[in-house]
């Protein structure tokens, strides 16, 4: 009788756990500019899991303005950052909060390894608004926005 007993209780946990629902995975499409750079244009993809924003998929930017030191070429950037990790932490910018906050390496690049690229962004729960701050570096001294090195930028979906 012990024998029988084994099988059944296997199937009956097996049964079980199979009926058990996933966690769900979505991704949102995000779309926004840059402030200050008009024509500038950026698609970020946040993968939400368990209806928590889980990470940014990717990161690109189109035809973002920018200035080098000396003679500036004429023409717009843009680049493609890969994934980067969403985590629940203090609000880069009212450290009072907790948010759901996402940041570049500290060598980060574009996919291409042609653009130096520094985000620090925020994006909500529910993965239909973020914002932060976009910096980018490349050749000799060019960048986005040559006071601070950083541009503002928002996006909804």
């Amino acid at each position: 009788m012990k024998k029988q007993a084994l099988p059944v209780f296997a199937a009956v946990i097996l049964a079980s756990v199979a009926a058990a629902p996933p966690a769900t995975a979505e991704t949102r499409t995000l779309t926004g500019s840059i402030s200050g750079n008009p024509g500038s244009k950026l698609i970020i993809k946040v993968q939400r899991v368990g209806g928590d924003p889980f990470r940014i998929k990717s990161f690109a930017f189109k035809r973002v303005a920018f200035t080098c030191f000396g003679a500036t070429p004429s023409g717009r950037i843009s680049g493609t950052v890969g994934p980067m990790r969403v985590n629940k932490e203090a609000n880069p910018f009212n450290p009072r909060t907790k948010a759901n906050v996402y940041f570049s390496d500290d060598d980060q690049t574009t996919i291409d390894g042609e653009i130096g690229v520094f985000i620090t962004a925020i994006v909500n729960r529910k993965a239909t608004r973020t914002s932060g701050n976009l910096g980018i570096s490349f050749g000799d001294g060019c960048s986005a926005a040559p006071d601070t090195g950083f541009s503002r930028f928002t996006a909804t979906g």
